[in-house]
C-alpha cells in the first residue's frame, strides 16, 4: 500500500513540475513578444533581447528610458535592471559566506556554549545577522522600486488613472501578471496624451 501511495505522489509531483515549467515557458514567450513588439513600435533596437533571460530586463529598462525618482533622474535604466539582481545575489552570497565562516569559527573556538570565546562571539554573530538582513531588505526594496518605476513609465503609455495604478500593483506583486499585462498593452496603441493623473 505504501509503494502505491509513493508512486501516486511521485506522479503528481512530476505532473505539477511539468505544468509549472510549461506555464513558465509560455509566460516568458509572452513577455518576450511584448517587449519585442513595444521595442519595434518605439523604434528601439534589439527587441529580440526580450526573449533572452536577464537580457529581457535590460530591454525592459530600455523601453522605460530615463526614469524619475523624486527630483533625481535615473539614466541607463536597462543597465540598472540588469545589474541589480546580480548585486543582490552577490550580497546574499557574500553575507551567507561571512556568516557561515563566522559560525565555523565559533564552533571551532568553543567546544561548549559556556566557553569565553563562544559567549564573546555570539553578540558579534547576532550583529552580523542583523546587518545581513538589513542589506538584503535594502537591496530588494531598491530593486522593486526601480522595477516599479520602469513599469510605471511603460504602463503610463497605455493606461492612466486608476487602471495604471492597478496594473502597477498587480504587476509587482502577482506572479506572471507583469508578463500578461505587458503583452496586453503591447497589443494596444499607446495613449497620445500620456496623462498620469490618478483619478
Amino acid at each position: 500500500m505504501g509503494a502505491v501511495i509513493s508512486i501516486i505522489f511521485t506522479i503528481i509531483y512530476f505532473v505539477a513540475i511539468f505544468f509549472l515549467t510549461a506555464i513558465g515557458i509560455v509566460m516568458h514567450i509572452l513577455r518576450g513578444l511584448a517587449i519585442y513588439k513595444m521595442s519595434a513600435a518605439r523604434g528601439i533596437k534589439n527587441g529580440w533581447l526580450g526573449f533572452i533571460p536577464c537580457a529581457c530586463d535590460f530591454q525592459l529598462g530600455q523601453l522605460a528610458g530615463e526614469i524619475e525618482f523624486g527630483n533625481k533622474r535615473i539614466k541607463n535604466t536597462g543597465l540598472w535592471l540588469l545589474l541589480m539582481p546580480i548585486i543582490c545575489a552577490a550580497a546574499i552570497f557574500i553575507g551567507y559566506l561571512i556568516i557561515l565562516l563566522f559560525s565555523i569559527r565559533i564552533i571551532l573556538l568553543g567546544s561548549s556554549p559556556v566557553s569565553e570565546e563562544f559567549t564573546s562571539a555570539m553578540p558579534l554573530m547576532i550583529i552580523l545577522c542583523i546587518v545581513y538582513v538589513i542589506i538584503l531588505i535594502v537591496t530588494q526594496v531598491f530593486l522593486c522600486l526601480l522595477r516599479g518605476l520602469a513599469l510605471h513609465k511603460i504602463f503610463s503609455r497605455y493606461s492612466n488613472g486608476q487602471k495604471l495604478a492597478f496594473y502597477l500593483i498587480i504587476a509587482l506583486f502577482v506572479p506572471y501578471a507583469e508578463h500578461i499585462l505587458l503583452y496586453k498593452n503591447s497589443m494596444r496603441p499607446s495613449l497620445a496624451t500620456g496623462s498620469l493623473n490618478y483619478t
